[in-house]
């Protein structure tokens, strides 16, 4: 596939980067590997060892397996053919299936007509080596060097390493809160500059927000999608808008959005693209597993008919294939099927249900953070609006405490682990507080000890 006669009449293509327009997944081996197990008698295909399992297993069967170390096999007391083999470079199809279903389902809408739209107009989930990567694969997607995309001035220093470091491009800083609130008048800003060198926006959105903890209200949300659509419809540029969803079910305040600003995107008739980025990381508690997932967000304009619906998804899928097979080649299929079994064999309910124990924990240490943090009486510092996440975060005054200071006099002195946040340029400097990783017992003492270090200065 070369040509991508439908993606290419979109303003999804004209936003790719040089590498975006270039990239593509050739017939190679898994092309041809995935024929084999459909028409061939004899395969060899793939470069991986097959035998008959007797032949080199003690306890082994008369079937045709993967090879396997005998040692593995019993350590993870597994179906080898769910461990050892290859999975897909998209990942396993009922994975893929399954995510979109639980995508579809967190929506929660009440009204067909917006579910439906939802379901057909929505990429099926592209499966990556976690929230990580799927960030790498989409930005270098869209981004050439020297190009920019908008961030909040407190946001995951990861970022940073991917688009400067890694990709060589830019990222346009504005500070995110303005009295308390979303900076919509600094975000304002940010994109008519972009606007006048670049003929896209690209806008990478995080809620709740790592490293500040914040969620918008749902009024905040509103204001934001029309103030974005108003400023699609004034420029008439594609807005792409990368979703970090890796904290979306840990949401603590009542007026809060309870789930991703994805869907509100996604619903819009304007050439504003949301791409939502989510993993099994904390979606399902499964840190080391490293599965994220990508799904683009379509346009209802860019096609006729259902089948170009789907010749539009299979060219968009052939794209991030090829970033996948040039790069992780695939992912961990262990993992995938585990999180396959947890969809198939429980329901929507059930997961969430037992999630929320997870979250009912971290909901009391956010009240128990934030009542300690108000009885301090200090001008030298100041919290930021938080009611979700893993985090929140303290601002430092600059002209009396820098950040990584503070935090060695925490961790040297006082023995309290911090991260602390120091970029002068941004107007950003502070320290993250994890309180996701604190028992609720310590956290009078945590705050006692910070207050503690605040006496020094």
């Amino acid at each position: 596939m070369t040509d991508f006669e439908m993606l290419s009449k979109t303003t999804l293509y004209k936003a790719f980067s040089e590498l975006g327009k270039r990239i593509f997944l050739p017939n190679g081996i898994f092309y041809w590997s995935d024929r084999a197990k459909k028409e061939a008698e004899i395969k060899a295909t793939i470069g991986a060892a097959y035998a008959l399992e007797k032949d080199f297993a003690s306890a082994g069967e008369s079937k045709w397996v993967p090879s396997y170390l005998e040692i593995v096999k019993n350590y993870v007391n597994k179906d080898i053919e769910k461990l050892v083999p290859y999975a897909s470079v998209d990942g396993l199809q009922e994975l893929r299936k399954l995510w979109k279903m639980w995508i579809i389902k967190k929506a929660a809408y009440q009204e067909s007509e917006k579910k439906n739209y939802l379901t057909q107009y929505i990429s099926d989930p592209i499966v990556t080596a976690g929230l990580t990567n799927a960030l790498f694969i989409v930005l270098s997607l869209f981004l050439d060097k020297n190009e920019k995309i908008i961030l909040p001035n407190k946001r995951w220093g990861n970022y940073d390493n991917i688009i400067k470091r890694l990709i060589g491009a830019d990222i346009k800083s504005f500070d995110f809160f303005e009295n308390d609130t979303l900076n919509l008048n600094g975000l304002g800003t940010a994109i008519d500059e972009i606007s006048e060198d670049q003929e896209k926006i690209l806008l990478l959105l995080n809620f709740p927000n790592n490293p500040t903890g914040f969620v918008p209200t749902v009024d905040e949300i509103k204001k934001l999608v029309n103030y974005i659509k108003k400023k699609q419809n004034e420029l008439n540029i594609p807005f792409i808008i990368i979703i970090d969803d890796a904290y979306e079910p840990y949401i603590y305040t009542k007026n809060s959005m309870k789930h991703s600003i994805f869907y509100e995107f996604q619903q819009l008739e304007e050439e504003i693209i949301p791409i939502k980025l989510d993993a099994i990381t904390k979606e399902m508690l499964l840190y080391g597993g490293r599965i994220g997932f990508i799904t683009f967000g379509l346009k209802q304009t860019w096609v006729k008919n259902e089948d170009e619906v789907n010749r539009l998804k299979a060219e968009l899928d052939n794209k991030l294939k090829g970033m996948i097979r040039s790069t992780i080649s695939n992912c961990n299929r262990f993992y995938q099927n585990l999180v396959i079994n947890l969809l198939e064999n429980h329901k929507f309910e059930e997961i969430v249900r037992n999630r929320n124990n997870t979250v009912s924990l971290l909901k009391s240490r956010f009240e128990k953070i934030n009542f300690e943090l108000a009885k301090i009486r200090n001008d030298l510092f100041s919290i930021d609006p938080n009611g979700g996440g893993f985090f929140l975060f303290i601002n430092l005054d600059p002209t009396k405490i820098k950040a990584t200071e503070f935090a060695d006099l925490l961790l040297s002195k006082y023995k309290v682990g911090v991260i602390p946040f120091e970029n002068p340029q941004e107007n950003v400097n502070g320290i993250r507080i994890a309180y996701c990783s604190v028992d609720i017992q310590d956290i009078s003492e945590l705050i006692k000890r910070i207050n503690s270090a605040f006496q020094e200065y």
